[in-house]
């Protein structure tokens, strides 16, 4: 194991034992699995400069008497792979600087209430499916009609489109958009501290129909309030943090928006393929299958028929 990565985890057994807190335990504190934080523990593994981020704000003032401590450089919203590539969040961080830069004075100062630190909220799936049918609904939108997100126009939010960047240079555009293109989808980049005001870059090197999804996932965690992403650096590497349950949430939403549940339930009783209703409302058939299985109509739209035996 690295030098670093070994000190890391000592310091974090150490604190663990002292506060007599299990893995299970600090697992559910730090956000990392369990299965991840034991084979960690047990050395059979380096963790991941996410899982590092991690485990060095729980350690807090421990981690800098250890000289462990690491680089808060950024908080935005951040659609990427999980384990995306050092050298790809460097590219988006260069890039987040030029948007903050070439941005209007803002004159709020306020940051708000929590903002960045607030624990996730998980919404239920009937809430989710509410919520999405009311931003239908405030579009004027019917269930048969599709929403093409990228006509959205959002109080406070700019969005744009890579290739329209003006002010990212030449070498961060080309790496965002050739080298690292399947690595990222989007960022969203707050302009103020009160958080007002947004610039949304989207990855335009993918398919009209993922830069939609894409587009109204970061809307989503706009509207949502969700806790901006850390990107630090580390031991001379990049990372950042993830969260399942407000990425979950942002992605069901997109999805519940662009395919409403009413139509999907219509179409799949009418038998009508995904590759059909994909067509219909703009989207990937992908994502119109995820939205099938999340209603729990996967069987009847794959034909599957159950019966008892009988005796």
């Amino acid at each position: 194991m690295k030098q670093f990565e070994a000190r890391l985890v000592e310091a974090v057994k150490r604190k663990r034992e002292a506060e007599g807190l299990s893995l299970r335990a600090l697992s559910t504190v730090v956000g990392i699995s369990f299965s991840t934080l034991a084979r960690i523990e047990r050395g059979e593994g380096l963790p991941d400069n996410n899982s590092k981020i991690r485990l060095l704000e729980w350690l807090g003032p421990a981690a800098d008497e250890e000289g462990l401590s690491f680089e808060n450089v950024a908080l935005v919203h951040f659609r990427a792979g999980k384990n995306v590539r050092s050298g790809t969040v460097q590219a988006l961080l260069r890039a987040a600087e030029c948007l903050k830069r070439n941005a209007a004075p803002s004159h709020s100062e306020q940051a708000p209430a929590g903002a960045g630190e607030n624990g996730a909220v998980s919404l239920s799936k009937e809430e989710l499916e509410r919520t999405a049918e009311k931003f239908r609904e405030d579009l004027g939108l019917h269930d048969n009609q599709p929403l093409d997100s990228l006509l959205l126009e959002i109080e406070g939010v700019e969005i744009i489109p890579l290739r329209d960047s003006g002010c990212i240079d030449h070498a961060t555009r080309v790496k965002l958009s050739k080298d690292a293109c399947d690595e990222w989808s989007a960022m969203s980049v707050p302009l103020d501290q009160s958080h007002e005001q947004w610039s949304v870059l989207l990855n335009d090197c993918h398919s009209i129909e993922r830069q939609r999804v894409t587009l109204l996932e970061e809307v989503w965690h706009i509207l949502l309030g969700h806790k901006l992403t850390k990107i630090s650096k580390v031991a001379e590497a990049y990372g950042r943090t993830y969260d399942s349950v407000e990425e979950h949430d942002a992605y069901y939403l997109a999805s519940a928006a662009l395919l409403p549940r009413k139509a999907v339930i219509e179409a799949v009783s009418e038998r009508r393929s995904s590759i059909d209703i994909a067509h219909q409302y703009g989207t990937s058939p992908e994502l119109v299958d995820y939205r099938i299985k999340r209603l729990g109509l996967w069987r009847d739209h794959v034909g599957k028929r159950v019966a008892l035996v009988q005796n």
